[in-house]
């Protein structure tokens, strides 16, 4: 019998992702997946312990603060915007190291704020001629995040979409319906050719030339429940571009 309840998730069920336009209104996630081997979370806690008289010699500790940390190394992706966007801010400092981060967990949990970008490193890093460069950061939590619980426990069976219709220049909407209705709905989303459309981590489809390649969809929490669906993208009005547009001899 297949199972039906999510129970045990595999780490790559999770997401992680990073605001890419910290200077908008408001916030272009791009997932940190491309390329990247492990990502690891830590809590990074101040604590005072006091002995009062009446714990007879036993302390009382109390969490004084705390921070998540994310530990992400991987193989350097040049192209992916995700990478491109934290190691271009590896010769910056103060607010040029601050964004926002959404951590996605397998049942549909939400953990959401303000990041620091620390420990990065310019390029990639040299070791052996065939070997690939390498990619790694520290996202720490700054300020104090939220958390949207959802608790969804049942694994996807479907997830359904329709086909993207984009023009150059301008974000279309996706719409992925997961089902069951208590299934994580977060998805992730792959476009083929990025020449011609790139999509963010909520599925905003950009047209970046005229034509057609395909969106694939998956559910984050079982992956191999997919969709794969046309995008066609069509020059923006007034481009000159338009084929059906005839030159005046």
């Amino acid at each position: 019998m297949a199972q039906t309840d999510l129970a045990f998730a595999q780490n790559y069920t999770s997401a992680l992702e990073i605001d890419v336009t910290p200077e908008a209104a408001e916030p272009t996630y791009m997932p940190l997946a491309t390329g990247i081997t492990s990502i690891a979370p830590s809590a990074n806690e101040s604590t005072e312990d006091k002995d009062y008289y009446d714990g007879y010699g036993v302390p009382s500790t109390t969490v004084q603060s705390n921070q998540i940390q994310y530990e992400v190394e991987g193989d350097r992706c040049y192209g992916d915007p995700a990478q491109d966007f934290i190691a271009g801010r590896a010769l910056m400092t103060g607010d040029d190291r601050v964004t926002r981060f959404r951590h996605t967990h397998p049942n549909g949990d939400v953990i959401e704020g303000r990041c620091t970008l620390l420990n990065l490193v310019p390029g990639s890093a040299q070791g052996e001629a065939s070997a690939l460069g390498s990619f790694t950061c520290t996202i720490a939590t700054s300020g104090s995040p939220t958390l949207t619980a959802a608790n969804k426990l049942k694994l996807p069976t479907a997830v359904e979409v329709t086909d993207v219709t984009a023009t150059v220049g301008a974000p279309t909407s996706v719409t992925a319906t997961v089902s069951p209705t208590d299934a994580n709905p977060k998805c992730f989303y792959g476009v083929e050719d990025r020449s011609v459309a790139t999509v963010d981590a909520d599925g905003n489809v950009t047209g970046v030339s005229a034509g057609e390649t395909q969106l694939t969809v998956r559910c984050a929490a079982k992956p191999s429940v997919l969709k794969v669906v046309k995008v066609t993208v069509s020059a923006a009005p007034g481009s000159g571009d338009d084929d059906s547009e005839q030159l005046e001899s």
